[in-house]
């Protein structure tokens, strides 16, 4: 008896001890050590300098870790500001795996074949999870960009043009047809081979070329941008037609399609209603908005289409608003 009461007392003691000697102010580290030691230290480096792209570049960046690390850390691009938005890059998130110290990180700067302005954008390259980022040192500093995006089109002779509509339920086709009303000289289709708006993106992209990889030649004359509504609920459109010329120059053409008006044969039609007037002679391209269209305006802009062969992709093309 005598000993279990010593042994209870011990533990007793023991335990008054443990509770005696514990506080709450216990000092809890911050998870990045003091000046970063400890802790992996990101590097970027680049060939590319200055401040201007043109749609079509990319940017490379390769990432290093000055030491590897036992897990996963995944790099990603932060648009932060500027005209430009995400369809205008493209980048996937690239990851340093456990153990290794390097990766690469390319942008692509999207040549949608859209006849626009040169835009801005500012983006940032880094680690941004909340349960990643706290293993880099403070030390590492990301890579901020501010660009200029060049526009980009065909360089052969021809125009771009693209048409928008703000709604994305409605589902307009476009075309390109000459004065007669008929499409390529070879008969393949409504109107210029490659020139037909009927993809069911919004904007429809369409080039009208000099010449058509040499299968035929668009001969001088008269030709229409007209619309044709395959889908579309709404009564009233308000339409952005966008023009690129050969020598770089961008005009914008904005005005109001009423259907009451188009069922009432108030708008003239060649295939589809027709919207602009294009003159063409030889490389030379006069642009109007037909007078049926009252409360069109239209505004030019010089130079701002640097000139490279590229391919559109519907998927990529971006919205003007």
């Amino acid at each position: 008896m005598k000993n279990i009461f010593k042994y209870c007392a011990a533990a007793l003691i023991l335990v008054s001890f443990i509770v005696g000697g514990c506080d709450n102010s216990q000092v809890v580290e911050d998870p990045i050590t003091p000046g970063g030691y400890g802790y992996a230290t990101a590097t970027f480096t680049t060939d590319f300098t200055g401040n201007e792209v043109s749609e079509g570049d990319t940017i490379k960046y390769m990432i290093k870790l000055d030491k590897a690390l036992d897990r996963a850390l995944t790099f990603t691009l932060k648009l932060e500001d500027g005209t430009a938005d995400e369809n205008d890059f493209s980048w996937s998130p690239v990851t340093i795996n456990p153990f290794t110290k390097e990766a690469e990180f390319d942008v692509v700067v999207v040549a949608d074949g859209v006849p626009e302005l040169t835009e801005t954008a500012k983006f940032e390259i880094g680690v941004f999870g909340l349960g990643d980022r706290y293993l880099l040192s403070p030390k590492t500093v990301n890579p901020v960009l501010n660009l200029n995006i060049i526009n980009t089109s065909y360089d052969s002779g021809g125009l771009a043009v693209a048409v928008y509509w703000p709604d994305t339920d409605d589902d307009w086709d476009a075309y390109i047809i000459d004065e007669a009303g008929l499409g390529d000289p070879n008969g393949w289709g409504y109107d210029f081979v490659g020139y037909e708006g009927a993809t069911s993106a919004d904007p429809e992209v369409m080039l009208f070329l000099e010449d058509y990889y040499g299968y035929w030649t668009a001969p001088d004359g008269v030709y229409y941008v007209d619309v044709d509504p395959y889908d579309v609920s709404s009564a009233l459109t308000d339409f952005t037609i966008s023009v690129g010329y050969p020598n770089g120059d961008v005009e914008f053409f904005k005005f109001t399609f009423d259907m009451a008006k188009a069922d009432a044969g108030d708008y003239p039609m060649t295939w589809g209603y027709s919207t602009l007037k294009i003159v063409k002679t030889g490389l030379n391209y006069t642009v109007s908005l037909l007078p049926a269209y009252t409360t069109g305006t239209k505004s030019f802009h010089t130079g701002t289409i640097k000139s490279k062969e590229f391919f559109y992709s519907a998927k990529n093309a971006k919205r003007l608003f």
